[in-house]
């Protein structure tokens, strides 16, 4: 089980980290390039909808990705999963996958290769989830709102009131939840594949990946 939650775990962050990304650069660079201002304003309607739809996605996805219902996949499930499946990081587990990766061969360096992997105990995913928690209690109090009054339902209240809950987010405070989600993405991989002890470090989404896409189509709206 641990495989395919880690997969649709990365399918959730390529998604949050898509649309954050694409939303970001379509507004600073209107707001920076005249140009590309006067470009998107041939098809204003187009370019409102992608901005909105971009919105939505991202709220919705994080919802996903934090939601407390026990029916839902979310990413605790993935940190729980870690845990009720151990086995899946043991030495004699990493070895049977470098020796599937090599195609059933044993490399010479492979037993050196397990003697230095770390074992990761239930601890260290709980852990983990400790500071899963303090992100989505970030989440929880500033962004979930938005996702249920604005986007996931129309709360009458906040008809014509919507700057009343974006009022307390900050781009700064939502990056660091989604730098946060790419970097326990990694730190799962390095343990699962390299043998490698759960431990965030700080790790960067691969930002060129996603901007130089999203460049190319904006520099062809623009005409460059």
């Amino acid at each position: 089980m641990y495989e395919k939650y880690y997969q649709e775990y990365c399918n959730e962050v390529h998604k949050t980290l898509g649309s954050y990304l694409f939303w970001k650069m379509i507004h600073n660079r209107a707001a920076s390039e005249p140009e590309l201002l006067s470009a998107l304003n041939n098809t204003p309607t187009s370019w409102i909808i992608i901005q909105h739809a971009l919105q939505v996605t991202l709220f919705m996805t994080l919802g996903r990705i934090f939601d407390g219902d026990g029916d839902a996949f979310s990413a605790d499930d993935l940190l729980k999963c870690c845990i009720e499946e151990i086995d899946t990081f043991s030495k004699k587990s990493l070895r049977n996958r470098k020796i599937k990766d090599q195609n059933g061969d044993k490399p010479a360096w492979l037993e050196g290769y397990i003697a230095d992997a770390y074992v990761p105990t239930p601890t260290d995913f709980q852990k983990l989830r400790g500071e899963l928690t303090k992100h989505r209690k970030v989440f929880e109090q500033i962004y979930q709102p938005i996702r249920h009054k604005l986007f996931a339902h129309k709360d009458k209240e906040f008809i014509g009131k919507a700057d009343q809950l974006w009022a307390e987010t900050n781009i700064d405070q939502l990056e660091e939840i989604i730098w946060f989600l790419h970097d326990l993405k990694q730190t799962l991989f390095d343990t699962y594949v390299n043998g490698r002890a759960p431990l965030l470090q700080n790790s960067k989404p691969d930002v060129d990946f996603y901007e130089s896409d999203y460049a190319s189509l904006l520099d062809m709206v623009k005409g460059t």
